[in-house]
């Protein structure tokens, strides 16, 4: 096993990717502290694990918060004593978390939501572990970004409905520019902390059916025309998936063997780099 004997925090790991990505390190030897806001959610991934015979222990922070990170990341390290590897998974479109049904939600909102809830985070959980990996001499961190903070291809992958025409700003731009952001801090941090020995790259998942998406689907159905009356999976099927061009949606655990890769020795000599895992669909 490639992480035998090695502590990994997972943020977000409750559900969805993040709880793929906890099943893959713990399938590798990791043992876990799994970081959610949902305390259930955490609970119940925590006991998942502990099938794989790793250690795994619920953590319920909201990483949003700085004071709410630091007393995190120390209730970790009383708990286990160390922290080999980091991954920041938390984020996502902050409207299909925050947006409540008939309630207006203002653009100027979702961009302060959207920034927090991915670069933001990511940011703090950092800052709060560096100082332990410094010490230690040796880390690994994972930042979860997405092919949506990839240049535009062109060609448009979106449905219609979700992209901006004119004066109109696209609502999902909030959500790729702070995932671009995630990707040059991946970038810079790998170069300030290279010296002590620590790697820091980021996975980009294309696209996934998981938890979050099905919540998103009705605020798509209602933007994209000829979407009238489908299921969420539905809607999947015939507007996103044919975007692959492999012809096939990614799945959790597929970023959660990119995220074993680079926090294993197999990638001892990489570092701010950035991975897509995306079926092909932005290349390069």
């Amino acid at each position: 096993m490639k992480l035998e004997n090695k502590i990994a925090v997972v943020t977000g790991g409750g559900a969805g990717i993040g709880e793929g990505i906890c099943r893959c390190l713990a399938e590798e030897g990791a043992d876990l502290a799994i970081v959610d806001v949902n305390r259930a959610n955490a609970e119940q991934a925590a006991a998942a694990m502990k099938s794989t015979t790793r250690k795994a222990a619920a953590f319920v922070a909201d990483v949003t918060d700085s004071a709410d990170v630091e007393r995190v990341v120390k209730e970790i390290l009383n708990a286990v004593g160390r922290i080999d590897i980091l991954v920041n998974n938390v984020g996502g479109e902050a409207r299909f978390y925050e947006e409540k049904p008939g309630e207006p939600y203002l653009e100027e909102k979702e961009w302060d939501d959207t920034v927090r809830l991915n670069l933001k985070t990511t940011m703090l959980m950092c800052r709060a572990v560096m100082p332990h990996l410094i010490e230690q001499k040796s880390g690994k961190i994972v930042n979860i970004g997405s092919i949506g903070g990839r240049p535009p291809s062109g060609r448009g992958g979106a449905p219609s409905g979700m992209r901006g025409r004119g004066t109109e700003i696209s609502p999902m731009m909030s959500y790729g520019v702070a995932k671009a952001g995630i990707i040059h801090f991946t970038m810079t941090l790998a170069l300030q902390l290279a010296e002590h020995n620590i790697n820091v790259n980021c996975v980009c998942p294309g696209v996934l059916y998981t938890p979050l998406y099905e919540r998103s689907v009705p605020r798509r159905l209602q933007a994209t025309p000829g979407a009238e009356g489908m299921t969420p999976r539905q809607y999947f099927d015939t507007f996103v998936a044919p975007t692959v061009p492999l012809r096939r949606e990614q799945t959790p655990e597929d970023i959660g063997r990119a995220v074993v890769f680079f926090v294993s020795e197999d990638a001892k000599n990489i570092t701010g780099q950035t991975l897509n895992v995306d079926g092909g669909m932005v290349p390069g």
